[in-house]
Protein backbone atom coordinates (compact mmCIF):
# COMPACT_ATOMS: atom_id res chain seq x y z
CA UNK A 1 0.00 0.00 0.00
CA UNK A 2 2.88 2.25 0.51
CA UNK A 3 3.75 1.70 -2.98
CA UNK A 4 0.33 2.72 -4.06
CA UNK A 5 0.55 5.69 -1.84
CA UNK A 6 3.86 6.67 -3.37
CA UNK A 7 2.42 6.18 -6.80
CA UNK A 8 -0.55 8.25 -5.84
CA UNK A 9 1.73 10.92 -4.43
CA UNK A 10 3.82 10.85 -7.53
CA UNK A 11 0.68 10.96 -9.58
CA UNK A 12 -0.62 13.86 -7.44
CA UNK A 13 2.75 15.62 -7.89
CA UNK A 14 2.48 15.17 -11.62
CA UNK A 15 -1.10 16.39 -11.50
CA UNK A 16 -0.07 19.36 -9.37
CA UNK A 17 2.69 20.21 -11.81
CA UNK A 18 0.27 19.83 -14.66
CA UNK A 19 -2.27 21.91 -12.83
CA UNK A 20 0.33 24.55 -12.21
CA UNK A 21 1.27 24.52 -15.92
CA UNK A 22 -2.38 24.64 -16.90
CA UNK A 23 -3.02 27.51 -14.51
CA UNK A 24 -0.01 29.36 -15.95
CA UNK A 25 -1.23 28.64 -19.46
CA UNK A 26 -4.73 29.68 -18.50
CA UNK A 27 -3.39 32.86 -16.98
CA UNK A 28 -1.29 33.54 -20.07
CA UNK A 29 -4.25 32.76 -22.31
CA UNK A 30 -6.49 35.04 -20.22
CA UNK A 31 -3.94 37.81 -20.52
CA UNK A 32 -3.62 37.15 -24.23
CA UNK A 33 -7.41 37.11 -24.53
CA UNK A 34 -7.71 40.39 -22.63
CA UNK A 35 -4.96 41.90 -24.75
CA UNK A 36 -6.66 40.63 -27.91
CA UNK A 37 -10.00 41.95 -26.71
CA UNK A 38 -8.40 45.31 -25.88
CA UNK A 39 -6.75 45.45 -29.30
CA UNK A 40 -9.97 44.31 -30.94
CA UNK A 41 -11.94 46.93 -29.04
CA UNK A 42 -9.37 49.59 -30.03
CA UNK A 43 -9.63 48.45 -33.65
CA UNK A 44 -13.45 48.50 -33.48
CA UNK A 45 -13.35 52.00 -31.98
CA UNK A 46 -10.85 53.09 -34.64
CA UNK A 47 -12.93 51.52 -37.43
CA UNK A 48 -16.12 53.04 -36.00
CA UNK A 49 -14.34 56.40 -35.96
CA UNK A 50 -13.27 55.87 -39.59
CA UNK A 51 -16.82 54.81 -40.52
CA UNK A 52 -18.20 57.92 -38.79
CA UNK A 53 -15.71 60.12 -40.67
CA UNK A 54 -16.57 58.38 -43.95
CA UNK A 55 -20.29 58.86 -43.28
CA UNK A 56 -19.66 62.54 -42.57
CA UNK A 57 -17.64 62.76 -45.79
CA UNK A 58 -20.48 61.02 -47.64
CA UNK A 59 -22.98 63.50 -46.19
CA UNK A 60 -20.71 66.42 -47.11
CA UNK A 61 -20.21 65.03 -50.61
CA UNK A 62 -23.95 64.42 -50.92
CA UNK A 63 -24.61 68.05 -49.97
CA UNK A 64 -21.96 69.19 -52.45
CA UNK A 65 -23.50 66.95 -55.10
CA UNK A 66 -26.93 68.46 -54.42
CA UNK A 67 -25.47 71.97 -54.66
CA UNK A 68 -23.59 71.07 -57.84
CA UNK A 69 -26.74 69.55 -59.34
CA UNK A 70 -28.58 72.78 -58.52
CA UNK A 71 -25.78 74.79 -60.10
CA UNK A 72 -25.83 72.47 -63.10
CA UNK A 73 -29.57 72.99 -63.52
CA UNK A 74 -29.09 76.75 -63.19
CA UNK A 75 -26.28 76.65 -65.74
CA UNK A 76 -28.50 74.58 -68.03
CA UNK A 77 -31.28 77.15 -67.72
CA UNK A 78 -28.77 79.95 -68.35
CA UNK A 79 -27.43 78.08 -71.38
CA UNK A 80 -30.96 77.63 -72.73
CA UNK A 81 -31.71 81.31 -72.14
CA UNK A 82 -28.47 82.30 -73.86
CA UNK A 83 -29.24 79.95 -76.75
CA UNK A 84 -32.67 81.57 -77.15
CA UNK A 85 -31.13 85.04 -77.00
CA UNK A 86 -28.48 84.03 -79.50
CA UNK A 87 -31.16 82.68 -81.80
CA UNK A 88 -33.12 85.94 -81.53
CA UNK A 89 -29.94 87.97 -82.06
CA UNK A 90 -29.05 85.85 -85.06
CA UNK A 91 -32.52 86.42 -86.52
CA UNK A 92 -32.29 90.13 -85.76
CA UNK A 93 -28.86 90.24 -87.35
CA UNK A 94 -30.21 88.51 -90.45
CA UNK A 95 -33.15 90.92 -90.55
CA UNK A 96 -30.80 93.90 -90.11
CA UNK A 97 -28.50 92.54 -92.80
CA UNK A 98 -31.43 92.16 -95.19
CA UNK A 99 -32.70 95.64 -94.34
CA UNK A 100 -29.20 97.05 -94.77
CA UNK A 101 -28.97 95.41 -98.20
CA UNK A 102 -32.36 96.90 -99.10
CA UNK A 103 -31.18 100.33 -97.93
CA UNK A 104 -27.98 99.94 -99.98
CA UNK A 105 -30.05 99.01 -103.03
CA UNK A 106 -32.34 102.02 -102.43
CA UNK A 107 -29.28 104.24 -101.98
CA UNK A 108 -27.82 102.99 -105.24
CA UNK A 109 -31.15 103.60 -107.00
CA UNK A 110 -31.30 107.09 -105.50
CA UNK A 111 -27.71 107.73 -106.60
CA UNK A 112 -28.58 106.67 -110.17
CA UNK A 113 -31.73 108.82 -110.06
CA UNK A 114 -29.70 111.74 -108.69
CA UNK A 115 -27.13 111.38 -111.46
CA UNK A 116 -29.92 111.26 -114.06
CA UNK A 117 -31.56 114.33 -112.54
CA UNK A 118 -28.22 116.16 -112.42
CA UNK A 119 -27.63 115.25 -116.06
CA UNK A 120 -31.14 116.44 -116.96
CA UNK A 121 -30.57 119.62 -114.94
CA UNK A 122 -27.31 120.27 -116.80
CA UNK A 123 -29.07 119.68 -120.12
CA UNK A 124 -31.95 121.94 -119.07
CA UNK A 125 -29.53 124.64 -117.93
CA UNK A 126 -27.67 124.34 -121.22
CA UNK A 127 -30.96 124.58 -123.14
CA UNK A 128 -31.97 127.58 -121.00
CA UNK A 129 -28.58 129.18 -121.66
CA UNK A 130 -28.96 128.50 -125.40
CA UNK A 131 -32.49 129.97 -125.35
CA UNK A 132 -31.24 133.06 -123.51
CA UNK A 133 -28.49 133.47 -126.10
CA UNK A 134 -31.06 133.05 -128.90
CA UNK A 135 -33.32 135.62 -127.21
CA UNK A 136 -30.42 138.04 -126.77
CA UNK A 137 -29.44 137.53 -130.42
CA UNK A 138 -33.03 138.02 -131.57
CA UNK A 139 -33.36 141.14 -129.40
CA UNK A 140 -30.17 142.52 -130.96
CA UNK A 141 -31.51 141.71 -134.44
CA UNK A 142 -34.83 143.32 -133.54
CA UNK A 143 -33.07 146.43 -132.24
CA UNK A 144 -30.91 146.50 -135.36
CA UNK A 145 -33.99 146.11 -137.57
CA UNK A 146 -35.78 148.91 -135.66
CA UNK A 147 -32.76 151.13 -136.07
CA UNK A 148 -32.65 150.39 -139.81
CA UNK A 149 -36.37 151.06 -140.20
CA UNK A 150 -36.07 154.33 -138.27
CA UNK A 151 -33.08 155.30 -140.39
CA UNK A 152 -35.05 154.56 -143.53
CA UNK A 153 -38.01 156.57 -142.21
CA UNK A 154 -35.78 159.50 -141.33
CA UNK A 155 -34.20 159.44 -144.78
CA UNK A 156 -37.58 159.46 -146.41
CA UNK A 157 -38.73 162.32 -144.19
CA UNK A 158 -35.59 164.30 -144.96
CA UNK A 159 -36.03 163.83 -148.66
CA UNK A 160 -39.40 165.55 -148.41
CA UNK A 161 -40.55 163.97 -151.59
CA UNK A 162 -44.01 163.13 -152.63
CA UNK A 163 -43.64 159.93 -150.85
CA UNK A 164 -44.18 161.72 -147.56
CA UNK A 165 -47.48 160.09 -147.22
CA UNK A 166 -45.93 156.66 -147.68
CA UNK A 167 -43.32 157.53 -145.11
CA UNK A 168 -46.03 158.43 -142.65
CA UNK A 169 -47.76 155.14 -143.33
CA UNK A 170 -44.50 153.29 -142.82
CA UNK A 171 -43.98 155.27 -139.63
CA UNK A 172 -47.45 154.34 -138.51
CA UNK A 173 -46.67 150.72 -139.20
CA UNK A 174 -43.40 150.94 -137.32
CA UNK A 175 -44.84 152.91 -134.39
CA UNK A 176 -48.59 152.55 -134.25
CA UNK A 177 -48.71 153.85 -130.66
CA UNK A 178 -46.68 156.90 -131.49
CA UNK A 179 -49.16 158.03 -134.13
CA UNK A 180 -52.04 157.44 -131.77
CA UNK A 181 -50.22 159.58 -129.20
CA UNK A 182 -49.70 162.40 -131.76
CA UNK A 183 -53.35 162.31 -132.77
CA UNK A 184 -54.45 162.56 -129.17
CA UNK A 185 -52.10 165.52 -128.66
CA UNK A 186 -53.47 167.34 -131.69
Amino acid sequence: MLEQLQRLQAHIGVLKTRLHHLESENSALSEAKELAETEHHAQVVQKNSIITKKQEEIETLTEQLTQLQGQFQQLNQNANTLAERYSRLEKSTTDLKNRFQEILAERNELRVTKEKLQSQQRQTQQELHDLQQDRDRLLQKNELAKAKVEAIIQRLAILGTAQDQHAQEIQQLAHPNAEAGEETQS
